[in-house]
């Protein structure tokens, strides 16, 4: 289907449509555009003794292999996405070389390729030497027997309890690592001369049934959520879940909806339309740039909100300076605008907090949404 192991392949248009049709099949659940699947090794994310080739699939060793010091790893192109839920690749030993100093497993972004995967912090690896298991440190602990010339080894990571489990030659070895963090990357690592192995990311069948295992999984979950047992007052989680919509129609200022939604419901309607008025209208003049009459609106109907805030204040008048540069708002402050607060960042003296930052849009609209929770609560 893809490169064969006599060198030649097809042409690479041809094989990435294979490949990707193989791998929609496999985790239907991906999108590509957001989260690219590993589909190779990357050309630049290894060490200089790696070398690939045949669609970057094969990797072979080109050191000196003399020590430790000698070893090199390949990353793939991609980190595993998270919606897999079960992610899965092979590596066939081609030849284990001088010594079959070889490590298989996951690194993430910026861990040194100059070590064989295992040895350092966010790496993990099962070497074929001496068939240990290296969770992010130097020493192996026991895991699974010695591989070799003509063996497949599989690398399979369990994105829902986050463990990762290997198999050689179609049998599962059990789990070998727990709580892995997230985004990691198939790693692989070679050590001495004339070791070469390829990698199959499911451009090819696998040898292990990893679909089964998927079946399995998806089939565990969905009981899970079939099985979950309602507590008996039911009741008052729905009153719960009633109240938490109720709130989140009534903070986005949706009045009437939220007027409905209570009296669909059955539920007590107690806020007053006038103030969630008063925060839309607010949210609106942010929206539109006028933030000095939105300044000047906040001072009038909530008093003193903006003193107690003076980060939120801080960031509105930096936005207020934006749209002043822009031509939206006229006024650096509004007149009208109490002393105290005219004075908090005017004076040239007034060193403005150091953990204030410069003010994008979206955070000045997160910001006036937290204006509206604390007028909430203040009510």
């Amino acid at each position: 289907m893809a490169a064969n192991s006599s060198g030649g392949s097809e042409p690479k248009s041809n094989f990435e449509n294979k490949c990707g049709d193989c791998l929609k099949l496999l985790y239907p659940a991906v999108n590509e555009d957001e989260t690219p699947l590993p589909r190779s090794w990357s050309p630049k994310d290894k060490y200089n003794y790696i070398g690939l080739s045949q669609n970057n699939l094969r990797v072979h060793y080109k050191g000196h292999g003399k020590t430790h010091k000698d070893a090199a790893s390949v990353r793939a192109t991609h980190p595993i996405p998270p919606s897999c839920g079960l992610y899965y690749f092979e590596v066939k030993i081609i030849s284990k070389g001088r010594d079959g100093y070889m490590g298989i497993g996951l690194s993430g972004q910026g861990v040194n390729m100059n070590r064989l995967p295992g040895w350092d912090k966010h790496s993990y690896g099962y070497h074929g030497d001496d068939g240990n298991s290296f969770c992010s440190s130097g020493t192996g602990q026991p895991y699974g027997p010695t591989f070799t010339t003509g063996d497949v080894i599989g690398c399979g990571v369990n994105l829902i309890d986050n463990t990762a489990f290997y198999t050689k030659n179609g049998h599962n070895l059990g789990i070998a690592f727990t709580d892995l963090p997230p985004n990691l990357y198939p790693t692989v690592g070679l050590q001495t001369p004339g070791e070469v192995v390829d990698a199959n990311f499911g451009q090819s069948p696998f040898v292990f049934d990893i679909e089964e295992m998927m079946k399995e999984l998806r089939t565990r979950i969905k009981n899970t959520i079939y099985n979950y047992q309602i507590p008996d007052s039911y009741g008052q989680w729905q009153t719960v879940l009633q109240k938490m919509v109720s709130t989140y129609l009534v903070h986005h200022g949706y009045c009437s909806t939220a007027e409905a939604f209570a009296r669909g419901t059955g539920q007590a309607f107690d806020e007053e339309i006038t103030s969630i008025k008063n925060r839309q209208r607010i949210l609106k003049l942010v929206l539109n740039g006028k933030m000095g009459e939105a300044i000047e609106t906040t001072s009038k109907i909530y008093p003193g909100l903006l003193e107690h805030n003076r980060n939120l204040l801080f960031m509105l008048k930096c936005r207020q300076f934006v749209e002043m540069v822009n031509g939206t708002d006229t006024e650096v402050c509004p007149p009208k605008c109490p002393r105290s607060q005219q004075n908090v960042y005017s004076s040239p003296t007034t060193t403005p907090p150091r953990h204030s930052v410069y003010p994008q849009p979206t955070s000045v609209i997160q910001s006036t949404k937290s204006l509206n929770s604390n007028s909430v609560n203040s009510k």
